[in-house]
Protein backbone atom coordinates (compact mmCIF):
# COMPACT_ATOMS: atom_id res chain seq x y z
CA UNK A 1 0.00 0.00 0.00
CA UNK A 2 2.74 2.44 0.96
CA UNK A 3 4.74 1.69 -2.15
CA UNK A 4 1.69 2.26 -4.33
CA UNK A 5 1.03 5.66 -2.66
CA UNK A 6 4.68 6.58 -3.14
CA UNK A 7 4.46 5.76 -6.85
CA UNK A 8 1.34 7.90 -7.20
CA UNK A 9 3.04 10.78 -5.39
CA UNK A 10 6.06 10.60 -7.70
CA UNK A 11 3.74 10.51 -10.71
CA UNK A 12 1.85 13.56 -9.43
CA UNK A 13 5.09 15.51 -8.99
CA UNK A 14 6.03 14.74 -12.58
CA UNK A 15 2.58 15.68 -13.96
CA UNK A 16 2.86 19.38 -14.95
CA UNK A 17 -0.79 19.57 -16.02
CA UNK A 18 -1.93 19.99 -12.43
CA UNK A 19 0.56 22.81 -11.91
CA UNK A 20 -0.65 24.59 -15.06
CA UNK A 21 -4.26 24.26 -13.96
CA UNK A 22 -3.51 25.78 -10.56
CA UNK A 23 -1.54 28.63 -12.11
CA UNK A 24 -4.36 29.36 -14.55
CA UNK A 25 -6.92 29.36 -11.72
CA UNK A 26 -4.80 31.90 -9.84
CA UNK A 27 -4.15 34.16 -12.83
CA UNK A 28 -7.68 34.09 -14.35
CA UNK A 29 -9.30 36.48 -11.79
CA UNK A 30 -6.44 38.95 -12.30
CA UNK A 31 -6.83 38.82 -16.09
CA UNK A 32 -10.60 39.30 -15.80
CA UNK A 33 -10.11 42.26 -13.47
CA UNK A 34 -7.68 43.89 -15.92
CA UNK A 35 -10.08 43.32 -18.82
CA UNK A 36 -13.02 44.74 -16.86
CA UNK A 37 -11.00 47.76 -15.77
CA UNK A 38 -9.82 48.56 -19.30
CA UNK A 39 -13.35 48.17 -20.68
CA UNK A 40 -14.80 50.41 -17.96
CA UNK A 41 -12.10 53.04 -18.42
CA UNK A 42 -12.59 53.19 -22.19
CA UNK A 43 -16.37 53.51 -21.74
CA UNK A 44 -16.00 56.29 -19.15
CA UNK A 45 -13.49 58.24 -21.24
CA UNK A 46 -15.80 58.04 -24.27
CA UNK A 47 -18.74 59.46 -22.31
CA UNK A 48 -16.62 62.24 -20.80
CA UNK A 49 -15.28 63.10 -24.27
CA UNK A 50 -18.79 63.36 -25.68
CA UNK A 51 -19.89 65.48 -22.71
CA UNK A 52 -17.02 67.88 -23.45
CA UNK A 53 -18.11 68.00 -27.10
CA UNK A 54 -21.66 68.75 -25.95
CA UNK A 55 -20.49 71.73 -23.87
CA UNK A 56 -18.61 73.13 -26.86
CA UNK A 57 -21.58 72.56 -29.18
CA UNK A 58 -24.07 74.28 -26.86
CA UNK A 59 -21.71 77.23 -26.29
CA UNK A 60 -20.98 77.62 -30.01
CA UNK A 61 -24.63 77.48 -31.11
CA UNK A 62 -25.77 79.86 -28.36
CA UNK A 63 -22.96 82.33 -29.12
CA UNK A 64 -24.35 82.70 -32.65
CA UNK A 65 -27.50 84.21 -31.18
CA UNK A 66 -30.86 84.54 -32.88
CA UNK A 67 -32.51 87.00 -35.23
CA UNK A 68 -33.70 88.82 -32.14
CA UNK A 69 -32.78 89.42 -28.51
CA UNK A 70 -33.68 87.77 -26.18
CA UNK A 71 -33.10 84.50 -28.00
CA UNK A 72 -36.38 82.65 -28.56
CA UNK A 73 -37.10 79.77 -26.19
CA UNK A 74 -37.75 77.52 -29.20
CA UNK A 75 -34.21 78.22 -30.43
CA UNK A 76 -32.75 77.33 -27.03
CA UNK A 77 -34.86 74.15 -26.95
CA UNK A 78 -33.43 73.17 -30.33
CA UNK A 79 -29.90 73.85 -29.09
CA UNK A 80 -30.45 71.70 -25.99
CA UNK A 81 -31.96 68.99 -28.18
CA UNK A 82 -28.59 68.68 -29.87
CA UNK A 83 -27.51 66.75 -26.79
CA UNK A 84 -29.29 63.66 -28.10
CA UNK A 85 -27.24 63.64 -31.30
CA UNK A 86 -23.94 64.67 -29.75
CA UNK A 87 -24.07 62.20 -26.84
CA UNK A 88 -25.31 59.20 -28.84
CA UNK A 89 -25.24 56.28 -27.94
CA UNK A 90 -25.25 57.47 -24.31
CA UNK A 91 -28.53 58.29 -22.57
CA UNK A 92 -29.10 62.05 -22.28
CA UNK A 93 -32.22 61.86 -20.10
CA UNK A 94 -30.31 63.01 -17.01
CA UNK A 95 -27.85 65.45 -18.59
CA UNK A 96 -27.80 68.91 -16.99
CA UNK A 97 -27.22 71.93 -19.24
CA UNK A 98 -26.79 75.52 -18.09
CA UNK A 99 -25.78 78.20 -20.57
CA UNK A 100 -25.08 81.77 -19.47
CA UNK A 101 -24.33 85.04 -21.21
CA UNK A 102 -21.33 86.42 -19.34
CA UNK A 103 -19.86 89.89 -19.25
CA UNK A 104 -16.76 91.72 -18.05
CA UNK A 105 -17.45 95.10 -16.53
CA UNK A 106 -16.40 98.33 -18.25
CA UNK A 107 -14.79 99.41 -14.98
CA UNK A 108 -13.05 97.56 -12.18
CA UNK A 109 -11.66 94.04 -12.23
CA UNK A 110 -11.51 92.12 -15.50
CA UNK A 111 -11.23 88.74 -13.78
CA UNK A 112 -14.61 88.66 -12.02
CA UNK A 113 -17.42 87.92 -14.51
CA UNK A 114 -21.04 88.96 -14.34
CA UNK A 115 -23.91 86.69 -15.32
CA UNK A 116 -25.93 88.84 -17.70
CA UNK A 117 -28.61 86.20 -18.41
CA UNK A 118 -28.84 82.45 -18.01
CA UNK A 119 -30.94 79.54 -19.24
CA UNK A 120 -31.09 75.85 -18.29
CA UNK A 121 -32.76 72.65 -19.37
CA UNK A 122 -35.33 70.86 -17.22
CA UNK A 123 -32.70 68.96 -15.21
CA UNK A 124 -30.74 72.02 -14.12
CA UNK A 125 -31.17 75.48 -12.60
CA UNK A 126 -30.09 78.64 -14.40
CA UNK A 127 -27.49 80.86 -12.76
CA UNK A 128 -28.65 83.96 -10.95
CA UNK A 129 -27.79 87.23 -12.65
CA UNK A 130 -25.12 89.43 -11.13
CA UNK A 131 -21.54 88.77 -10.08
CA UNK A 132 -20.75 85.10 -10.67
CA UNK A 133 -19.73 83.31 -7.51
CA UNK A 134 -16.97 80.76 -7.92
CA UNK A 135 -16.11 81.77 -11.48
CA UNK A 136 -13.29 83.75 -13.02
CA UNK A 137 -13.04 85.20 -16.49
CA UNK A 138 -11.07 82.75 -18.66
CA UNK A 139 -7.70 83.87 -20.05
CA UNK A 140 -8.24 85.50 -23.42
CA UNK A 141 -11.54 87.02 -22.30
CA UNK A 142 -10.14 89.34 -19.63
CA UNK A 143 -10.87 92.52 -21.58
CA UNK A 144 -12.95 95.48 -20.45
CA UNK A 145 -16.52 95.09 -21.71
CA UNK A 146 -15.96 91.58 -23.12
CA UNK A 147 -19.05 89.42 -23.66
CA UNK A 148 -18.97 85.64 -23.98
CA UNK A 149 -21.12 82.55 -23.53
CA UNK A 150 -20.43 79.92 -20.88
CA UNK A 151 -21.90 76.42 -21.20
CA UNK A 152 -21.85 74.11 -18.17
CA UNK A 153 -22.91 70.49 -18.60
CA UNK A 154 -22.84 67.48 -16.28
CA UNK A 155 -24.11 63.92 -16.14
CA UNK A 156 -24.07 61.07 -13.64
CA UNK A 157 -22.05 58.13 -14.87
CA UNK A 158 -22.88 54.65 -13.61
CA UNK A 159 -20.10 52.12 -14.22
CA UNK A 160 -21.17 49.18 -16.37
CA UNK A 161 -19.19 46.61 -14.37
CA UNK A 162 -17.57 48.12 -11.30
CA UNK A 163 -20.40 50.01 -9.59
CA UNK A 164 -20.01 47.83 -6.50
CA UNK A 165 -16.28 48.56 -6.41
CA UNK A 166 -16.90 52.31 -6.73
CA UNK A 167 -19.02 52.18 -3.58
CA UNK A 168 -16.01 50.85 -1.68
CA UNK A 169 -14.21 54.18 -2.19
CA UNK A 170 -14.79 56.47 0.77
CA UNK A 171 -17.31 59.22 0.09
CA UNK A 172 -18.49 57.82 -3.26
CA UNK A 173 -21.82 56.33 -4.26
CA UNK A 174 -22.41 53.94 -7.11
CA UNK A 175 -22.22 56.81 -9.63
CA UNK A 176 -19.61 59.37 -10.67
CA UNK A 177 -20.47 62.88 -11.88
CA UNK A 178 -18.78 64.02 -15.07
CA UNK A 179 -18.83 67.75 -15.85
CA UNK A 180 -17.47 70.07 -18.51
CA UNK A 181 -17.37 73.85 -19.00
CA UNK A 182 -16.84 75.67 -22.29
CA UNK A 183 -16.52 79.46 -22.75
CA UNK A 184 -17.20 80.79 -26.25
CA UNK A 185 -16.84 84.28 -27.77
CA UNK A 186 -20.13 85.92 -28.68
CA UNK A 187 -20.67 86.06 -32.44
CA UNK A 188 -24.30 87.20 -32.56
CA UNK A 189 -26.63 89.43 -30.60
CA UNK A 190 -26.21 93.20 -30.51
CA UNK A 191 -24.39 95.92 -28.65
CA UNK A 192 -25.91 97.76 -25.68
CA UNK A 193 -25.03 101.12 -24.22
CA UNK A 194 -21.51 102.26 -25.01
CA UNK A 195 -20.07 98.77 -25.15
CA UNK A 196 -18.43 97.74 -28.43
CA UNK A 197 -18.91 94.00 -27.85
CA UNK A 198 -22.13 92.30 -28.94
CA UNK A 199 -24.16 90.44 -26.33
CA UNK A 200 -26.54 87.52 -26.66
CA UNK A 201 -29.46 87.86 -24.25
CA UNK A 202 -30.97 84.56 -23.17
CA UNK A 203 -34.71 84.10 -22.64
CA UNK A 204 -36.17 84.75 -19.22
CA UNK A 205 -38.95 86.53 -17.36
CA UNK A 206 -36.77 89.58 -16.69
CA UNK A 207 -34.16 89.13 -19.42
CA UNK A 208 -31.97 92.19 -19.75
CA UNK A 209 -28.58 93.14 -21.14
CA UNK A 210 -25.60 93.20 -18.82
CA UNK A 211 -25.79 96.99 -18.48
CA UNK A 212 -29.47 96.79 -17.54
CA UNK A 213 -30.81 97.72 -20.97
CA UNK A 214 -34.06 96.09 -22.04
CA UNK A 215 -33.64 94.12 -25.29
Amino acid sequence: MLSRLARKARHLRRDRRATAAVEFAVILPVLLAIWAGMTELAHAIDEWRKLTLLARTVADLTAQGDAKNPVATTVMSDIFASATAVMRPFNTGAVKIVVSAMGVGVTGSTTIPTVCSSYANGNAVARSTGLASGLTVPPGYQTVGMRYVLAEVSISYTPMIGSALVKLAKGLSGTITFSSIAPWPTRGGKTYGNNIYTEVVLPGTNAAACDGSTP
